[in-house]
């Protein structure tokens, strides 16, 4: 049996005197799965506090002694605040806020001790700083951004007076765009909107490449772009993209998603308004806070200064998050009914929060992830270094948390599906969750309109835009669309491809990635697709690699490809390890593709293999390649078979997954929880 999910159900079938994120630690100490050599201290550590945390009493002194751990480990960090706030009646001014004070007046106190500390006080609403510590810990760290941002979000939250002068000296420093407006926030909540010296600010550098950002801005603060609704307002949080960026960094699918599914949703009589929120970091030119993508569907920026260089950037943030996206929603006056939140991370946990603090309804959509991949293939459990080992268990805990806290719960796809999420989350099995876990699939617009546009645009133009050659189509293709990261295993495609049989028959086409302004992530992908080409320089003609395109310029590419189709069929092939759902590979059945997907993670709840696709091992590049291959010979001169195959594709997106038909499922599931609300009362 797979030990993970053993674990999980022997810890909740029966009362636990320990959280289970404390009784998976002990199992993994036991069992010697962690660097115990670099990491005892800190491990103990943890379980200190988590035995402190699950405590039914617990003492002021336990809490201070639990900040002498701060900044050893940005996960116990958060352990140690959360413990702090969710304490916060114990604290007194000779115990906690004396401790806080020595902390903060020694000289040298490290950034993730000061953050963590200013943080707790600024959720437990304890004002403990006098103006000359935040004067000194200012000008210590104003290079520090997390740390200048924290200590200004507590300026802003005591309403600190007697920084004006230095506010607008701040201004002109080289600070990010969402530095700057957090100061812009703090002067007009302190000095009022009327006494803002708007053509000091105008004049800023980033202002100045983004007018449109700005005038925008000034508008919300002077409250001339409240957001007029009576009726549902449903917030769907969207952490990983913008509308208006698909394929680049960390912007996949789910952007494509939630676009569809808001305006479907703000078209139902039911709805009053749908707003899809993110935030944005980096802003492109005449990129605004807001947007309307339908009459009733605003998509709403939130600047929110994020390091996006730390491998987990929302760790640290998570009451930063909900305190200022709280302010957000004030200042535009948007009272959302029910808060819908994705992924198990810490940006999510803070509009949960949030939704609790106003008390509202709370959706959370649930996956297995990472709880798929904690163990090896014979079900034993994986080995990992501390950190990752701690990253992995901070995602369990807000997934076991968010379940607790939600209305309702969302699972993406089937029954078979349900019952797989059943066996990683018992919980849900007990009396009081067993009801409230729908299984909703996810969707794609309907396909109606493409041929307009088609006549519209000239084919060869668009693709001559895009630097696809003509004479690439005149061999069969594997098309492959996403975002670039070690998830998506592009680089191990490229190699089953290139190491295979497949290249003297296939071209390889690859859509995403921001080529322009790559990430790390897709920085490394783009070296080891040049690395391996430069290895083997005569594949070079038959592979493309194309930046991010809007899911339009997609269409037209895989419609182009699908002209082409002879004796071997055109392939879409998903070469990610796992894939909880997969929009781009619904897309691409929906345009005829036959399509190899991955048999870990979702897909399997909607591809059959031989039936309308295949199911394949994408573990590494040999697995892809040899069952690639097996399928390609079976087809080979076959199109009658192929083609079944691809229409059987075709049936299951237009029958199971048109946008239309998704939408009005989550309408009825928004609208029952709306309706149980107003029966609770």
């Amino acid at each position: 049996m797979n030990k993970f999910i053993e674990l999980r159900n022997n810890y909740f079938a029966k009362e636990q005197d320990s959280s289970f994120p404390l009784y998976f630690l002990k199992k993994y100490q036991k069992e010697n799965l962690v660097d115990m050599l670099k990491s005892e201290t800190v491990l103990n550590q943890f379980k200190e506090i988590m035995q402190f945390a699950t405590k039914k009493e617990i003492t002021e002194s336990e809490i201070v002694k639990s900040l002498a751990y701060l900044g050893q480990n940005d996960y116990l960090d958060r352990y140690i605040v959360k413990l702090v706030v969710e304490n916060h009646l114990l604290l007194t001014k000779e115990g906690f806020d004396k401790a806080v004070i020595e902390h903060l007046s020694k000289e040298k106190t490290g950034e993730a001790i000061v953050y963590a500390l200013v943080d707790s006080c600024i959720e437990c609403d304890r004002d403990i700083l006098t103006k000359e510590m935040l004067d000194n810990l200012l000008k210590y760290h104003i290079k520090q951004l997390d740390v200048f941002s924290i200590i200004i979000d507590y300026l802003y939250h005591f309403k600190v007076a007697g920084f004006e002068s230095a506010i607008y000296e701040w201004l002109k420093e080289e600070f990010p765009i969402n530095i700057k407006i957090q100061l812009i926030d703090l002067l007009v909540e302190l000095y009022s909107f009327e006494k803002l010296k708007q053509e000091n600010i105008e004049n800023l550098l980033p202002f100045q490449a983004n007018k449109k950002l700005f005038s925008d801005y000034m508008a919300i603060l002077n409250k001339e772009q409240l957001v007029k609704h009576n009726g549902l307002t449903i917030l769907q949080s969207m952490f990983y993209g913008d509308f208006e960026n698909s394929g680049k960094g960390n912007n996949g699918g789910m952007a494509v998603f939630l676009k569809s599914l808001g305006n479907e949703l703000s078209n139902a009589d039911e709805v009053s308004l749908v707003v899809t929120l993110t935030i944005t970091n980096e802003w492109a030119p005449n990129q605004s806070l807001m947007n309307y993508y339908s009459d009733d569907h605003l998509f709403l920026r939130a600047p929110i200064y994020i390091d996006a260089t730390n491998k987990d950037p929302f760790l640290k943030k998570e009451q930063l998050i909900k305190r200022a996206i709280g302010r957000f929603l004030k200042k535009l006056e948007i009272e959302p009914d029910i808060f819908h939140v994705r992924y198990l991370d810490n940006a999510s946990k803070a509009v949960a929060l949030l939704s609790k603090q106003l008390d509202k309804k709370l959706v959370f959509t649930l996956t297995p992830d990472p709880h798929r991949n904690m163990t090896n293939a014979d079900g034993t459990l994986k080995i990992f270094d501390a950190n990752e080992f701690f990253q992995k268990l901070n995602k369990i805990k807000i997934g076991d948390e968010l379940i607790s806290e939600s209305d309702q719960i969302v699972g993406i796809g089937n029954h078979a599906v349900g019952k797989e999420l059943e066996s990683y989350f018992p919980q849900l099995l007990k009396e009081d969750k067993k009801e409230t876990l729908w299984m909703i699939s996810e969707g794609i617009k309907a396909d109606e309109n493409l041929e307009k546009v088609d006549e519209q645009l000239d084919r060869y133009k668009e693709l001559k835009g895009i630097n696809l050659k003509k004479k690439f189509f005149d061999r069969p293709i594997i098309l492959n669309v996403g975002r670039l990261e070690q998830l998506k295993s592009q680089d191990e495609l490229l190699k089953a491809w290139g190491n295979s049989s497949i290249s003297d028959v296939y071209n390889l086409l690859l859509i995403g990635g921001d080529l322009e302004n790559p990430s790390k992530d897709e920085m490394k992908m783009i070296h080891s697709f040049e690395e391996y080409l430069t290895e083997q320089p005569h594949l070079r003609d038959r592979f493309q690699h194309v930046g991010a395109l809007s899911n339009e310029k997609i269409r037209i590419i895989e419609k182009e490809i699908m002209k082409h189709q002879g004796n071997y069929p055109q392939i879409y092939l998903c070469s990610s390890k796992k894939e909880e759902f997969g929009i781009a590979i619904l897309e691409a059945l929906s345009q005829k593709f036959l399509v190899l997907g991955p048999e870990r993670g979702g897909v399997k709840s909607y591809l059959e293999n031989d039936i309308n696709g295949f199911l394949i091992d994408t573990s590494n590049w040999q697995t892809i390649a040899e069952e690639t291959e097996i399928i390609i010979q079976q087809f080979k001169n076959n199109p009658i078979a192929f083609e079944k195959i691809q229409n059987a594709g075709e049936k299951t997106v237009k029958d199971r997954f048109s946008m239309k038909e998704i939408a009005k499922e989550f309408l009825l599931f928004y609208v029952s929880l709306e309706r149980k609300e107003v029966n609770e009362y």
